[in-house]
């Protein structure tokens, strides 16, 4: 057996039931051959190739194929810091550290003599920054809105159902790729899965207990010319735009090169290949701004009908954000097994939630056995070997997981309700609870309509969510 895991091409090629369930078993009981299983996994298949297909490529891969820049030239230099000073005037922050939360603006004037495009253009094509605090670049001429409105106008008018929903899906669709303008951006704002819609709430209810813990974490509302670098082809940026992005979040979330992080957008995370989100070491942390780019790029581009022959659904929400994350990585105190190349495999719990009328509506196991073995070994990637890897590690370490579950949900829920009432929110909400040892993590929130294990919700307590996108022409802060 362990000159099986030993071997990565028998690795490879395990592909029955039985025989997965076979190894996953002793895995359970020989520590011995979960550490060689593991060797081989990591030795033959994580060292991979990066892929031709944008869809399996991580933010560490594309970070390791740019281009840095090596400033031996004060005027680019000099550039460099004044467009990051520029964004930094333009953006807004909220910050939850150990208890304390502070937010607004980081009280830099925006400069008198902001950078020109004439200033740009001097340098080489491939030393010009795509951005600064003022311009930006776009893939097509005139505003998106006026035609992103348009078609939502057409949504809201559309009686057949059938049409309704397709024009529904194309509105949705224009707000992940289009270019950005102003009133663009306000619309993608009103996304209420965005982290800056819940998490101030969350913060202040957290207060009034002493059972849930939050990670320390710093939300930032991203500048409309930075965020326009993702939806241009992330290749193309060319390395001073992306070193721009680097100092930019090494200032704006106060980065410590010698902690690890755990980053994400406003709403999304790419945690299914946990080298997106899981930063460790000085490089990485240097270039989060690369990371954060990559993130929502591919994000976005999960919307596109086509791209590079994909053979993915087209999926949105994703890209429909404004923010950035960064937050404390907590390190797994139980040594979990891992999935999702990295990802520790906690007990999770996913709360359904009534804030309307301070209820618990339901709760599912996040990690729900029959989800997950259809996942891995059940669809068209079935014999991937990430995915025989997770289906193996899975099944191995699934009695740990529904034992901890079991044992902690009534006392989970319980305490959720006991904090309903000071959560400040409106609507049906899913909430995440990781569990660490004896602590107990909320590290999401989303609307519950719209959250996945929701038929975890008795029939007839699950309500649709009434949307609405129209902008508020003004200048906001999501914060205050």
């Amino acid at each position: 057996m362990f000159d099986l895991f030993g071997n990565i091409n028998k690795l490879r090629n395990i592909h029955s039931d039985s025989e997965k369930k076979k190894i996953a078993k002793l895995l359970q009981t020989t520590p011995e051959a979960l550490e060689e299983f593991e060797k081989a996994y990591h030795l033959g298949v994580l060292e991979e190739p990066v892929s031709d297909n944008l869809f399996e490529v991580n933010a560490k891969q594309a970070a390791g194929m740019n281009d840095h820049i090596t400033v031996d030239d004060s005027e680019v230099e000099s550039l460099i810091d004044r467009i990051v000073t520029e964004l930094l005037s333009e953006t807004t922050f909220f910050k939850y550290e150990d208890g304390t939360v502070s937010y607004g603006d980081f009280g830099i004037p925006f400069p008198e003599h902001p950078v020109t495009k004439e200033e740009i253009l001097s340098l080489p094509e491939s030393l010009r920054p795509q951005l600064s605090g003022i311009l930006l670049k776009k893939e097509l001429n005139g505003d998106s809105y006026l035609g992103i409105l348009s078609i939502y106008k057409e949504y809201l008018k559309e009686k057949n159902p059938q049409k309704k929903k397709m024009t529904y899906d194309i509105f949705r669709q224009g707000l992940e790729i289009q270019d950005l303008d102003p009133i663009t951006y306000q619309i993608i704002a009103k996304n209420k899965n965005s982290i800056g819609h819940w998490f101030p709430e969350l913060t202040e209810a957290v207060k009034t207990q002493d059972f849930f813990k939050i990670p320390n974490t710093t939300i930032i509302q991203v500048p409309l010319p930075l965020l326009q670098l993702t939806k241009l082809d992330y290749m193309g940026l060319t390395k001073t735009s992306l070193e721009i992005a680097d100092r930019f979040c090494e200032k704006a979330f106060s980065l410590d090169r010698q902690k690890e992080y755990f980053i994400k957008t406003g709403v999304f995370s790419s945690k299914y290949d946990f080298r997106n989100a899981h930063i460790q070491g000085a490089e990485e942390v240097r270039t989060i701004g690369e990371y954060l780019l990559f993130i929502h790029f591919q994000a976005s581009s999960m919307s596109h009908f086509d791209l590079n022959g994909r053979n993915q659904p087209v999926i949105y929400g994703p890209g429909t954000t404004v923010e950035w994350v960064c937050r404390e990585f907590i390190q797994d105190k139980e040594q979990n097994p891992c999935i999702y190349k990295g990802l520790p495999l906690h007990t999770e719990y996913r709360v359904f939630i009534d804030a309307d009328k301070n209820d618990v509506i339901g709760i599912a196991p996040y990690w729900d056995p029959d989800t997950m073995k259809k996942r891995f070994g059940h669809e068209s990637d079935k014999d991937s070997p990430h995915q025989i890897h997770d289906y193996i590690i899975y099944m191995a370490h699934e009695n740990i997981l529904m034992k901890r579950f079991a044992e902690n949900k009534d006392s989970v829920v319980q305490h959720i309700k006991d904090m309903l009432p000071d959560l400040n929110l409106t609507g049906q909400w899913s909430l995440d609870v990781m569990q660490n040892g004896n602590d107990f993590y909320i590290i999401d929130m989303a609307l519950a309509a719209e959250s996945a294990l929701k038929n975890y919700v008795p029939k007839g307590r699950l309500h649709p969510v009434k949307e609405d996108w129209i902008p508020e022409l003004m200048k906001r802060d999501c914060y205050k």
